[in-house]
């Protein structure tokens, strides 16, 4: 899908002035704009100045650069990967030896909604036929899924870093991450890890372990799970200080099209994370493409380009001290 892939050079020298004032222009409609305002400002003054300065725009502005609505649903969802899952070994020309690998497959979008346009709430629910009132009441919470998914992505990276790192010690960063759409419905999530050329494919292999052991062999724990909640609160607490975090968490909650999104996403933050179960985070692991044949891998790793000699720099290199081998991801 060419959404997802980096833009190649000749497609930006055939862009020309017109093509991009088209792209811009077309987005800035006054029935399309959102608006909102974090900080320490007065109230009446800003909506004074927001009325004189966007109130006054036309309500027809920038009409003629309107696209023709396409027919489909307001809202789209990703592309659905084709089963069985793949690998890819790529070879990059560079003068240091090293090498990245990446683990992925299909995951919900940032409030919990799937490709097929199921909900990691209502999979939840299907999956725990003993739930008590209680746990429907918490899962039927707009921001259940939420707050569950930024848990497991928490764990995550957790057994990631004590397994691949400190346990096998293969790497010295292998990190997971969701990509967080809001509109568009499904996502994907990512592994990614540092290791040496020659340790590359053990470390993929590590956390295609870890994340399998994360579900059957090695569940979740309530120490897992106190201390995942101990990071996102005190996050989420630290970025309240912040203009810019209050902006991003009003962006969309007058959307339609984010029908997840509203004022309970921020006043309920602290209580819909300190209620979530681990019972919640093994079923919310079942929502993510993580078996076998649904994983997409990838391999990079350097090659030295033909023709260059690398020089020996001319300094003595110190004994190794106590503790310099730890990690070995790149002592290989």
């Amino acid at each position: 899908d060419d959404r997802y892939l980096s833009i190649d050079v000749d497609t930006v020298n055939a862009v020309t002035l017109e093509d991009a004032k088209n792209a811009v222009m077309s987005q800035l409609h006054p029935s399309n704009l959102e608006i909102s305002v974090a900080g320490d400002f007065q109230v009446n003054e800003t909506l004074e100045m927001i009325l004189k300065y966007i109130g006054t725009i036309p309500a027809d502005a920038n009409s003629e650069y309107t696209v023709d609505e396409q027919s489909g649903p307001l809202v789209g969802a990703v592309p659905a990967l084709p089963q069985p899952g793949r690998h890819l070994d790529l070879e990059l020309e560079d003068s240091d030896p090293r090498a990245v690998a990446y683990v992925s497959g299909a995951a919900p979008n940032l409030w919990g909604y799937l490709a097929d346009g199921t909900t990691v709430k209502d999979r939840v629910l299907a999956a725990d036929k003993k739930a008590s009132d209680y746990d429907k009441q918490r899962r039927n919470h707009p921001l259940f899924a939420n707050a569950a998914l930024a848990l497991v992505s928490e764990i995550a990276n957790r057994r990631l870093f004590s397994t691949v790192r400190e346990r096998k010690q293969l790497t010295y960063d292998a990190n997971f991450s969701l990509t967080g759409f809001e509109r568009l419905m499904g996502g994907y999530f990512l592994v990614t890890v540092t290791a040496s050329k020659e340790k590359a494919q053990q470390a993929l292999d590590a956390c295609k372990e870890t994340l399998d052991a994360l579900r059957k062999s090695n569940p979740i724990t309530p120490d897992n799970l106190e201390s995942a909640k101990r990071v996102v609160l005190n996050r989420h607490e630290g970025e309240l200080r912040t203009s810019g975090y209050w902006a991003q968490l009003m962006s969309g909650i007058q959307e339609e099209s984010i029908p997840l999104k509203g004022p309970l996403s921020v006043t309920d933050y602290h209580a819909v994370i300190e209620a979530i179960t681990t019972r919640d985070l093994q079923l919310t692991l079942e929502c993510l493409g993580l078996d076998e044949d649904k994983l997409y891998t990838a391999i990079g790793r350097t090659v030295k380009p033909v023709g260059v000699e690398l020089e020996d720099d001319g300094i003595v290199k110190a004994s190794p001290m106590a503790g310099m081998n730890r990690g070995g991801a790149l002592m290989g």
